[in-house]
């Protein structure tokens, strides 16, 4: 009996000793070479301060498992003979999910008889090799910690140097005081549209939230100007969305649930020991629960999104993946009660349905030894179904409008990346994409008018683009950048060639200055082509694509540990933007993109200076923070020759973002992260109203009368402040995470629109102050 009590305690004790020790997880990857992309064989890979030492090495394909590693904050040093060893900081490391790394070395350059640097991993710098200036990487876990990001990368990314949200109710990305339309948004390396829910109903080229799920992106660049040549069909910047692969070895799953709706997602390999993976993520969500803090119009907004990704490795035939997003969103807007009728809008109810969606099947595979194809074929597109209702004095219902607009798009491309040695890197590619489009758009000019016909057209368009840049490496501090993207637009016969070249210079090992020019072009969305004019014909077909020349100057550097000081000078020139040929009207300023209904000449200018500033301290010991700032002057020229402010010169922008995180609980296995953002942006801009026409309408009627210039002056200055504060327990077969975000918790006021008051027969400015706070629970498992 004696023996099976002290068998009993020594199995509690062993028990509870086994349980309180530190909970550890797996950590694997990939180690390649930064310039052919072939494995690393043999490299070292050390977790940092680990008594007793782990570590691993890479196989014969790259890959390396490391077991045992203590959840928290870790880092990793990776080593090989000839290349240049590798310091990897602050990996959170929790027990739902194991960690994957993507690993790339490069060859050393330095003498043997030098001493060898130690680089740590540049978590700013561009995953493009082409890159030279104005881009830098953001991370899946910068958009879960940043506050104000609400899980979202566009209104991450507002906060990053040269970049401005037109107004807290978007997610729009205003770079260097361009229209948000002009940026790119690519998944997995094709042009979709944008990838917003309840996308360009405020603005065009924004929406509220994204449409794509931080579960299943992996790291991605962003580009605000001078972008390499690879990026075409878009003027001011570049969002290179890449989705990321599903584990290899483990099923995982994630499951949230938060006051912005329900989130799932599942990842893992088909069968085990196979390395063919799945990925997908699905949202479904309904802003009711925060119905009383959006604006009295905004309707009760629904969506839901499906993303996902399929990789199948094969032993001879390369890499295939299939991958897609989808999306859809409808709001329901109802009437004020009659004794609250001010304006027009007050009577008005409407019924919308959006969907948008992407999709594609791509190809990897290495030709020879120094060449690598990658090809997709992708289908994606967008549509629209909008209604309006007006109520008269008798309660009669009339329709006032109704537009339904579907576009898609075929692409195919394909790029070849090849590796002429240590000096000469090259990638040349094609895309081919046909355009198809049904669009039916009718409105009236005041609510007791009938229903015109803006546009009604049906048809398709092929629009190709052709690119090739090299990377010159002419000694170990100059590298050349040089390369030309061109294009041709069937619809009106257009035929692009756009010159890229950029040349970085290394002082020395913290300062860097690098000088690059490119010219850029963007065609107009689909329906502006197909505008009516009085006679029923199309003038618009005939517009060109507009171009923009981008110069910039770049000074980076890294005068403390973990400190990065960046500045970059910039000048901006622009040409064939569309304008109206007798007023200021520009598809620069335009923001109801729905009913837009204007005939346009191509003969408008503009011109964007400016410097950014960037301060970034990255994450170590807990501590981050990120200082950025932007003055800019944004200026077009209509046709009749005044030059103006464009909508979107706020003139500056400021940014201020700083983050704490603790290892709190028994032997540090939990995590608590707090995170402050302060925004300070200028006013967006006027636009002149044409009083006696508002009056004779009834209604808004934008124009310049009596000598006003539109956009000459700004509305107020708005300040926004955001906070996050989450808490991550892990658990042995789980991680659970308790999270708070709110955005705009200082409920900062911003002018939201202009309504003609109908009982005092007047324009008024409305401002209002939304926040958006997000509660959540998500389990790992």
């Amino acid at each position: 009996m004696k023996k099976v009590i002290v068998t009993l305690i020594c199995t509690v004790c062993i028990c509870g000793l086994s349980y309180s020790q530190s909970i550890t997880q797996t950590v694997k990857g990939t180690v390649k070479d930064l310039t052919t992309g072939e494995p690393t064989i043999g490299a070292n890979i050390v977790l940092i301060d680990s008594e007793p030492l782990i570590g691993t090495i890479v196989d014969f394909e790259g890959n390396f498992i490391m077991e045992d590693v203590p959840v928290g904050r870790q880092s990793f040093k990776v080593s090989m003979l000839g290349y240049e060893t590798l310091l990897i900081n602050d990996i959170l490391v929790s027990s739902g999910k194991q960690v994957v790394l993507n690993i790339e070395l490069q060859e050393q350059v330095t003498n043997l008889a030098e001493v060898m640097l130690v680089p740590k991993r540049q978590r700013d710098k561009p995953i493009n090799k082409l890159a030279s200036v104005s881009s830098r990487q953001f991370t899946v876990e910068e958009t879960n910690r940043y506050a104000g990001g609400l899980d979202d990368p566009a209104r991450l990314a507002s906060s990053f140097a040269g970049v401005a949200s037109p107004s807290t109710k978007s997610n729009g990305i205003s770079i260097r005081g361009n229209s948000p339309a002009g940026l790119l948004w690519r998944i997995e390396g094709v042009e979709i549209p944008s990838p917003n829910h309840f996308a360009d109903l405020n603005i065009v080229g924004t929406g509220a939230l994204t449409a794509l799920s931080s579960h299943v992106m992996s790291n991605s660049d962003f580009y605000t100007g001078a972008f390499p040549a690879e990026y075409g069909n878009a003027t001011s910047g570049v969002f290179d969305i890449n989705m990321r692969c599903g584990n290899t070895t483990e099923r995982e799953h994630t499951f949230q649930a938060g006051i912005l709706g329900l989130d799932f997602a599942s990842e893992g390999p088909f069968k085990k020991g196979n390395n063919a993976t799945y990925l997908f993520n699905y949202r479904y969500a309904t802003l009711a629960l925060i119905g009383s803090l959006l604006p009295d119009d905004a309707g009760i907004l629904k969506y839901q999104d499906l993303s996902y990704k399929i990789k199948i490795p094969t032993e001879k035939s390369g890499t295939f993946s299939l991958w897609g997003i989808g999306a859809y969103d409808s709001v329901d807007t109802e009437a004020l009660d009659m004794e609250e009728w001010e304006s027009q809008e007050d009577r008005e109810r409407s019924q919308l349905s959006q969907y948008l969606f992407a999709s594609g099947l791509n190809h990897k595979i290495a030709v020879g030894s120094k060449s690598f194809l990658n090809s997709t074929l992708a289908f994606s597109g967008r549509g629209l179904s909008f209604n309006e209702q007006y109520l008269d004095d008798n309660l009669s219902e009339s329709e006032v409008s109704n537009a339904r607009k579907d576009s898609y798009k075929l692409t195919l491309q394909s790029s070849l990346r090849t590796y002429f040695s240590d000096k000469h890197y090259n990638q040349t590619g094609v895309y081919i994409n046909s355009l198809g489009y049904n669009l039916n758009i009718n409105d009236t000019q005041t609510a007791n008018s009938t229903l015109e016909n803006i546009i009604d057209e049906k048809g398709q368009s092929l629009h190709f683009q052709l690119y090739s840049q090299s990377r010159f490496k002419i000694s170990p501090k100059f590298t050349l950048n040089t390369g030309f993207h061109a294009q041709y637009f069937q619809l009106n016969k257009e035929v692009t060639f756009e010159p890229r070249v950029a040349i970085s210079y290394k002082l020395n090992n913290k300062n860097d200055l690098a000088l690059a020019y490119g010219l850029h072009s963007r065609m107009e969305s689909l329906e502006t082509y197909f505008i009516q004019d009085e006679f029923g014909k199309q003038p618009n077909k005939d517009l060109k694509l507009m171009k923009s020349n981008h110069l910039v100057l770049s000074y980076n550097s890294t005068p403390f540990k973990n400190i990065r000081l960046a500045i970059e000078p910039y000048y901006q020139s622009l040409n064939n933007i569309p304008v109206s040929p007798d007023s200021y009207v520009s598809t620069l300023n335009v923001e109801d993109n729905l009913f837009f209904n204007e005939v346009l000449i191509s003969k408008g200018t503009g011109r964007n200076v400016g410097i950014d500033f960037t301060l970034e301290h990255y994450l170590r010991k807990g501590l981050y923070y990120l200082f950025t700032a932007s003055v800019f002057d944004s200026k077009y020229t209509a046709n009749d020759g005044i030059e103006r402010n464009t909508r979107y010169n706020k003139n500056f922008v400021m940014n201020a973002l700083i983050g704490k995180e603790w290892q709190v609980g028994e032997h540090k296995n939990n995590t608590l992260n707090a995170n402050v953002r302060f925004n300070y942006l200028g006013g967006n801009r006027v636009e002149a109203i044409d009083l006696p026409s508002s009056i004779n309408n009834q209604d808004v009627v934008y124009g310049e009368t009596n000598g006003a210039i539109s956009f000459s002056k700004r509305h107020r200055n708005t300040p926004i402040t955001s906070f996050s504060l989450s808490y991550r327990k892990n658990k042995p077969k789980h991680a659970s995470i308790w999270s708070i975000q709110v955005f705009n918790s200082g409920l900062a006021e911003e002018f939201d629109k202009d309504i003609f008051n109908t009982s005092k027969q007047a324009v008024e400015q409305e401002y209002s102050a939304i926040m958006i706070p997000s509660f959540s629970y998500k389990i790992e498992f």
